[in-house]
This record gives structure tokens, C-alpha cells and sequence, in this order.
């Protein structure tokens, strides 16, 4: 989560006229879905440690004892904050401001890597955490529709984009609701 920081600080200096808009919107997005992350990651562990010393030993964390209860909170503040960072349909439209205002070398890495974490979260971290709501059919249903909705709008809102940089953050849009459909398949294939 350090990286918002200094992301900011790229869109908001050294970005275009709107670059203020930008970067605030850019941060409020990722810094709300962070702080709902913060406050599941912090519950689970008081969860996880009981009486005995508190540790984000996440090995010993993805062998819980939650209820699935817990579990669909805990999983819902999470995917809330990756949905943001990928970012998948509804929690998009930060990425198109954030793409046109940065400058070229903060546009590439928005696109090369900082919206790669969002699935290396999901992959790493929801799925694995929260086993039972993540591969619940309701939740995979949910997640792929999503990635489909996300793959066609971005493909076709691209299509029409004057401003090159726009055109980028439209088709991450898109390209990455293709990483999602994968990792949603819940296949080894899909995930790979």
C-alpha cells in the first residue's frame, strides 16, 4: 500500500492540467478500499490470535477457523480493495482520469504494474484466505460477469478514445478483465 503515496505524488506534480483532479480521485478510490483491507487484515488477525502474540504469519492465517459469516465480511473487504486496484467494473473510472493526467512514465506504471497487484491480491490473498465464499457459485458467478462486463465495455469504450492515454487505461480495463475471467475459471489453466 506504499505505493499509493508515491503515485500520487507522480500524477499530482508532474501530471497535466487536470492532475489535482486526478490524483485525488486516484487516492481516494485506492485509499478507502485500503482502509477496508486494513481494518479485515486487523480482525483477522485479533481473530487468529486469540490469547496467544499477534502475527501476520499468513501461512497460519489461511488455515482459519472462521465462520463463513466472517469469512463473506472478510472476503467483501478485500475484494473491495482489489476490485479498485485491477480495476474491475464499477470501480474503474479512476483509472482513465489517472492515465490521461500522469505523465507517460507514470502511465506505464499504472499499467505494467500497479495494476497487476489487484489480481496478484486476489490470487494471493482473498482466494486463499476465504476459500468458502471465494469459491462459492454465487461469488464465481458474480466475479465473471463482472470480468465479461468489464472486458467488452473496456474493448469497446477504447475503441473510440481520441487521447492515446485513455485509450491505454480503457484497454487495461479490458485486457484485465480477461486476467480476472482466468483466475475466476477456478481452473489451474485458467489461473496460469
Amino acid at each position: 500500500e506504499m505505493m499509493l503515496l508515491p503515485m500520487f505524488l507522480v500524477i499530482g506534480v508532474w501530471g497535466g492540467p487536470r492532475r489535482r483532479y486526478a490524483a485525488i480521485k486516484f487516492f481516494l478510490y485506492t485509499f478507502v478500499g485500503s482502509g477496508m483491507m486494513l481494518v479485515a487484515m486487523i480482525y483477522l488477525v485479533l481473530r487468529h490470535a486469540g490469547d496467544g502474540p499477534l502475527s501476520f504469519d499468513i501461512v497460519g492465517l489461511y488455515h482459519n477457523d472462521l465462520s463463513i459469516t466472517e469469512q463473506l465480511w472478510l472476503f467483501a473487504a478485500f475484494a473491495f480493495a482489489f476490485m479498485i486496484k485491477v480495476p474491475m467494473l464499477p470501480f474503474h473510472t479512476w483509472l482513465p482520469d489517472a492515465h490521461t493526467e500522469a505523465p507517460t512514465g507514470g502511465s506505464v506504471i499504472l499499467a505494467g504494474v500497479l495494476l497487476k497487484m489487484g489480481t496478484y491480491g486476489f490470487l494471493r490473498f482473498a482466494v486463499p484466505l476465504f476459500p468458502a465464499v471465494a469459491f462459492h457459485p454465487t461469488v464465481s458467478a458474480l466475479m465473471i460477469a463482472l470480468a465479461v462486463i468489464g472486458i467488452v465495455y473496456g474493448a469497446l469504450v477504447a475503441m473510440v478514445q481520441p487521447d492515446f492515454k485513455r485509450l491505454v487505461a480503457y484497454s487495461s480495463v479490458s485486457h484485465l478483465g480477461f486476467v480476472m475471467l482466468g483466475l475466476w475459471s477456478l481452473s489451474v489453466p485458467g489461473t496460469q
